[in-house]
């Protein structure tokens, strides 16, 4: 897991990048200007920044200038300039990647792992391990889940269970990120491969609880979406 700083002012942009990259279980801390940035490094040593260029107290482009002053955290450039100069002078002070507004939130994450690859390899050596598990058991309220990776085996308080392949994706996926929140659509997105209404997840999500036989497994959030509950034996 890494520890990205994110700077950027627009809340809702914000926001959703937050969601993507808490996506990927790792540690994000957020600022809307470039105050405190720096002292912040001091204390937590971010892998990454993640840096709007146009900020409400000064710009991306001098607060990256004081950062390689003392550190070389990798650098990604967020701007809505799109000319040439600016992307030189992006790399020129020693930024990592440059990305054009507005970008698709899957490309940016694609970009941070690009970067961390390349400027942390034994971090992302790390990261990969933890997350090629193949095989869990997951503890909720004495009841256990058993999810296998490797032979698409699912049991339930010892029980083996027969999910169809859309079941499997969306027990699985929720897995993979307990305790995170996914709308309808983000599980739409990630979980199906043709278009089909967001409330067929509810469909779903009911069949699902129904073979689990202990819904608590998966949680509700009203007007939102779902997560998965339970810890790892």
């Amino acid at each position: 897991m890494a520890v990205i700083f994110i700077v950027e002012d627009n809340d809702t942009l914000r926001e959703v990048i937050v969601t993507y990259i808490k996506l990927e279980n790792h540690e994000v801390i957020e600022f809307d200007k470039t105050a405190d940035v720096i002292n912040s490094i001091k204390k937590k040593s971010p892998h990454l920044i993640i840096l709007d260029i146009m900020l409400p107290d000064g710009d991306g482009f001098s607060l990256a200038k004081q950062i390689r002053e003392k550190y070389n955290t990798p650098i990604i450039f967020l701007t809505a300039k799109s000319s040439e100069s600016d992307r030189i002078t992006g790399f020129e002070l020693g930024g990592d990647d440059y990305v054009v507004k507005p970008f698709s939130p899957k490309e940016l994450v694609l970009r941070v792992k690009a970067v961390l690859n390349r400027t942390n390899p034994e971090l992302s050596k790390k990261y990969k391990e933890n997350t090629a598990s193949k095989k869990q058991t997951w503890i909720l309220n004495k009841h256990s889940l058993l999810i296998d990776k490797n032979t698409h085996v699912i049991n339930a308080d010892k029980k083996k269970l027969s999910l169809t392949p859309v079941e499997w994706k969306l027990l699985v996926y929720l897995a993979d990120h307990p305790g995170q929140v996914f709308s309808r659509e983000q599980l739409l997105e990630s979980c199906f491969d043709y278009f089909v209404s967001s409330r067929t997840i509810d469909t779903h999500i009911k069949n699902l609880r129904n073979k689990l036989g202990y819904s608590a497994w998966i949680n509700t959030v009203r007007s939102f979406g779902y997560s998965f509950k339970g810890k790892l034996k």
